[in-house]
């Protein structure tokens, strides 16, 4: 019986080692546009990108792209983040925790600043970018900001997916960051 059972592990270990294996093949991209670095910098200047007439932000739909909403679970943390939470275990909760926000807002415009830097392996990668921010509510009010941004990226099914995120921002003056907002890395 006992070896029965040790011949059934060494099949099922092999089986295991063929699959990752197979895995590891359709791995996720270390450069480009579908790799970390660059889908951080998308993530802040097209996913939290608002504009005055765009429709309704709906975190699903704008951002799954980004996030394992199918297995959420994480650490996503942002000082910035409305309400009473900063901290969050799962994406799925996380992210339309923004969505009163953002809808609440006639725009939300981005700049990449300094700072940028990533780490990739084949099934992990860790990002870390500074941004600025400019909020404005729909009765006017401003709210500009500058921020660091680290994520943590794990590779599913051959694409990246956000499973760590820690945001810190601070309030600035508007006029402060007016010149770089629009700006993408390198430029």
């Amino acid at each position: 019986m006992k070896s029965r059972f040790a011949m059934l592990a060494i099949i099922i270990a092999q089986t295991l080692a063929t699959h990752v294996s197979a895995q590891d093949s359709t791995g996720c991209p270390q450069e480009g546009p579908a790799s970390p670095l660059a889908l951080h910098e998308e993530w802040i200047m097209n996913g939290w990108e608002r504009r005055e007439g765009d429709p309704k932000f709906n975190f699903v739909e704008k951002m799954g792209k980004y996030y394992d909403l199918e297995q959420p679970g994480g650490v996503f943390w942002d000082n910035f983040a409305p309400g009473d939470k900063q901290l969050f275990s799962d994406a799925s909760v996380y992210g339309p925790n923004w969505e009163d926000l953002q809808n609440a807002a006639r725009s939300v415009l981005h700049g990449m600043t300094d700072g940028h830097h990533v780490v990739v392996g084949e099934k992990v990668a860790s990002s870390a970018v500074g941004f600025v921010g400019r909020l404005e509510r729909l009765d006017g009010t401003v709210i500009a900001f500058d921020a660091r941004s680290q994520l943590g990226w794990a590779c599913v099914n051959g694409i990246w997916k956000i499973k760590q995120e820690l945001n810190y921002a601070w309030v600035v003056e508007p006029d402060e960051i007016e010149n770089t907002l629009g700006k993408m890395i390198g430029q």
